[in-house]
Order: C-alpha cells, then sequence, then structure tokens
C-alpha cells in the first residue's frame, strides 16, 4: 500500500480530515462517564458500619421500644412510641468508623437510602461530625449534628437526599453554647455516626416497621458529567450531520499558522451565586434573637417579634420548621439547657440559675426542668450518674 492510501485508509487527505467517527466516541465517552460515575463513591450499609446501637427515651421516663433485626444484609427497625418523655423517640445508632476515626463524606453530595418494606411515615437522619478542637468524645454536645426529616411515601423504594439538605438545628448552638459564625459551617470531613430515629409526628402505640436494604454516600458528578457528555454527544451528531452535507471539514495546515481558526466548541464559563431566602433570613434572625434573649423573663411571641419585624404568626411558623416544636416549648428547652449547663458546671444556687435563664418563679422553674430533663435541677446536681443520663438521652433525641 502506497503512504497516500495509507493517509486516506486513516481518514486523512490533503490536509483534510473525515470525522465521521466522531459521534460514535462520543456516545462512547458518554455511556463510560455515566456507568464509572454512577457507582457509589461510600456505602455505608451493610458494608461501612462498625457497630449498630438501637436507643429509646427510657432513661428520661418514656417507654418507647426499638427493636434492632441486621438478619440477611438487612437494617430491619421495629419502633413502639409511648407516652412518659416530652419527645417520645427511638431509633439506632451506626458507627461510621473505629473509636478516634473518622470519615471524609465532604466529596460527597447525596445520601441515598433503599428501602424494601415497612409503615413508618416520618424518619430522622443526623450525621454527627467532629469538630477538631472543639469536640469531647464524653460530651455529646460538641459534636455537630447535621439533620434532616424525611417523609417515606406507599411504593417509593429509593430516596436521594442531597447532603446540602441537612442543616444543623438551631438547638445545637444553644446547647453547645457557640455562634453559628463563631464555628462555621458545617465540613463533613469528619464524620463518625448516622443517627436513624423516628420522625416528628409518629403514631404513640402503634408499632412501626423499616426494612432498609442500602444506605450509601453518592456523588452528583455522575449526573453533571453524564449531562455534559449527552450534550457533547448531541453536539457531535449535530456536526456529524452537518458533515455529511459538506462532506468534509478543513483543517489548517501547519504552514498556514497565520490563518485564523474559530473553535467549533467556545469554552462557557459561569460563577455559581449565592442565594439566600428572605425566609431563611427571617428564621435566623428569630433564632439569633432566641438565643441571645431567652434570659430575658419577659420574652414573649410578641416581644421576639418586634425584636425582629416578622410577624407573630411566621415567628411561630419560623420555629417549627426549624425546631420541630412550638414557639413556647422551644424557648423552655432553650432555658432548661442553659440551666442544666449552669447545674453541672457551677456552684450557683438553683433560684439563681433559675432567674439568669429567664423564670422568676422557682417552682414554676423546676416543674418545666422535669418536663423537659425528667429530673429536678437538684437531683441532676446531686446526681451523678442522673446527669449521665440526661446527657445520653439528650444525645438520642438530638
Amino acid at each position: 500500500m502506497r503512504a497516500t492510501d495509507k493517509v486516506k485508509a486513516s481518514g486523512f487527505r490533503h490536509g483534510r480530515i473525515d470525522v465521521r467517527f466522531l459521534p460514535v466516541a462520543w456516545l462512547g465517552v458518554a455511556f463510560l462517564a455515566g456507568w464509572l460515575l454512577s457507582i457509589p463513591a461510600h456505602r455505608i450499609w451493610p458494608v461501612g458500619v462498625r457497630k449498630t446501637l438501637a436507643f429509646n427515651d427510657a432513661e428520661s421516663g418514656g417507654r418507647s421500644r426499638m427493636v434492632l433485626d441486621t438478619a440477611r444484609g438487612r437494617l430491619n427497625l421495629r419502633a413502639t412510641l409511648d407516652s412518659g418523655a416530652t419527645w417520645p423517640v427511638a431509633g439506632v445508632i451506626l458507627f461510621l468508623s473505629d473509636s478516634g476515626k473518622t470519615v471524609d463524606l465532604s466529596h460527597h453530595a447525596s445520601l441515598d437510602l433503599a428501602i424494601s418494606s415497612g409503615n413508618l411515615q416520618n424518619v430522622q437522619l443526623c450525621l454527627v461530625e467532629e469538630i477538631p478542637g472543639f469536640t469531647q468524645l464524653d460530651r455529646w454536645q460538641t459534636s455537630r449534628y447535621e439533620c434532616r426529616e424525611m417523609e417515606l411515601r406507599p411504593g417509593q423504594d429509593v430516596y436521594r437526599m442531597p447532603l446540602e439538605t441537612f442543616s444543623t438545628p438551631s438547638w445545637w448552638y444553644t446547647i453547645a453554647g457557640v455562634r453559628p459564625s463563631v464555628i462555621g459551617p458545617a465540613r463533613r470531613d469528619r464524620v463518625f455516626r448516622l443517627i436513624l430515629q423516628t420522625g416528628e409526628g409518629t403514631p404513640l402505640g402503634a408499632t412501626q416497621e423499616l426494612q432498609i436494604t442500602s444506605i450509601a454516600v453518592v456523588s452528583n458528578s455522575a449526573l453533571i458529567w453524564g449531562i455534559c457528555a449527552g450534550v457533547g454527544a448531541l453536539l457531535a451528531l449535530v456536526h456529524f450531520l452537518w458533515l455529511v452535507r459538506r462532506r468534509r471539514v478543513v483543517v489548517p495546515s501547519p504552514t498556514s499558522a497565520s490563518t485564523p481558526v474559530t473553535s467549533l466548541h467556545p469554552t462557557l464559563s459561569f460563577q455559581p451565586l449565592e442565594v439566600v431566602s428572605y425566609a431563611d433570613r427571617e428564621r435566623e434572625s428569630i433564632m439569633e434573637c432566641l438565643g441571645r434573649d431567652y434570659p430575658d423573663p419577659d420574652l414573649s411571641l410578641d416581644k421576639v417579634s418586634r425584636s425582629t419585624g416578622v410577624p407573630a404568626d411566621r415567628v411561630t411558623a419560623h420555629v417549627k420548621t426549624a425546631s420541630g416544636l412550638l414557639f413556647k416549648a422551644y424557648l423552655n428547652r432553650i432555658r432548661c439547657e442553659a440551666a442544666r449547663k449552669l447545674l453541672l458546671e457551677s456552684d450557683l444556687p438553683v433560684s439563681e440559675i433559675a432567674g439568669k435563664v429567664g423564670y422568676g418563679s422557682v417552682p414554676h422553674f423546676n416543674r418545666i426542668f422535669r418536663e423537659v430533663h425528667g429530673a429536678t435541677p437538684t437531683s441532676l446536681r446531686g446526681n451523678t450518674e442522673e446527669s449521665d443520663r440526661v446527657m445520653e438521652s439528650g444525645e438520642e433525641k438530638s
């Protein structure tokens, strides 16, 4: 075969190139990229969990029950909520790493949950993250919590939850004693637990079941690159059709370097915009006001409304969205958490502590504190085991 024939057979001829193979190559790249990038980057269940631990509200006076079964590689939960605790709850803690180690989820975009059956309608998932220089393993509230409520729909067995929809509840900042601006945003590079528990509105008395087949953290780059590859394949196909009409496309020779060349595929760039909704700003203002002014004994719904400029009905709605509680219940929770911290970390009299957190009446303070923590202020301070149980029950509820 002559040299000119070899050039023609390879698709090149006299400075011209036959690109009929280009659409096929682009389609191959698209399918390959979609297949490779759709593989889960980190599987939590059943292979990624080091230990599981079922919990309930028994330590805070409740009678809820949780039965955990991991037979045949499934995570089978059977919860029965009962009265006794202020917030009846039952769930399971999934330990993602060995003691002292963490898992980096910062490069992942979503959490995938696959279920096979169950009648549980609402579930709450929380990622527990270590904060370097702040987290103390013997104090649960020093580990950042990022939570999300999820409604389970009949007939749907796969749920994809973007990690950006997980958020740190405002009560955590109050309990931890830090402000969002000081601790900074969540990084998700030191996650060591995943908590799965009954969600808001779970009925009392009825047994709720859920069978989970897999939990995985997946990167959404599969979707992004799949779209890009698909668009590229479509452009290549259009290009091919244009070439069919034109037969061939001219490529500048090395001797014509001065000839301007127009790119068929210009590079496009964009700058992502950070969008903060008006509702988010309202909610942040309300939660900041409550976390700052809770020691005021006259703090009320109307006073918060006047301070933030948000109508009272929207204040109630924002508090309910952020904490799952009504305004008064959330205010009592903030005050009692602050009181618990003073009881355990100071020698102040109970009467003085009651005044510092916004209660003018000690009996009223004692009654509310017992409703929230399941123990009186004096018994909490005088019994180390009791205070440990309150801390543990707080972790389980969170």
